[in-house]
């Protein structure tokens, strides 16, 4: 197979494998261009337009129902991997906050159930 003649950035001969019918390789032919401006395999493959639109999450199940559809679509091919591992790293953020704001509630409840057994026992025994 012919070898590429044009020069890398170096100086130095490219050698790449030239394209059939040219002495140029891919990248030194004119037509890298080209294909670096069809945006490359992940454009092609992860279109956004084809994900299952979804609500925030506001409960642990919404959240778990948004991890289950993004599985889906990254086994499918229709997710790219960095956004559903963004999903992920997001969703188990979330899931923290949701957690403390579970544990605030009640911990506010817990706080005036304490106050108002409090003046409870502090009214025992006052004559009305």
């Amino acid at each position: 197979m012919a070898k590429c003649r044009a020069n890398n950035k170096a100086g130095k001969p490219c050698e790449a494998p030239a394209v059939e019918g040219s002495d140029r390789c891919i990248m030194h032919s004119g037509r890298a261009a080209e294909l670096g401006s069809k945006g490359g395999r992940r454009r092609a493959i992860y279109n956004q337009e084809n994900l299952k639109e979804f609500a925030a999450p506001k409960t642990a199940g919404d959240l778990r129902d948004l991890l289950a559809q993004s599985i889906v679509e990254l086994r499918n091919g229709q997710l790219d991997p960095r956004l559903a591992n963004a999903v992920g790293y997001v969703g188990a953020s979330y899931l923290r906050a949701l957690e403390m704001s579970d544990i605030e509630t009640r911990l506010i409840r817990l706080e005036r159930e304490i106050e108002r057994t409090s003046q409870a026992v502090r009214n025992v025994g006052v004559p009305r």
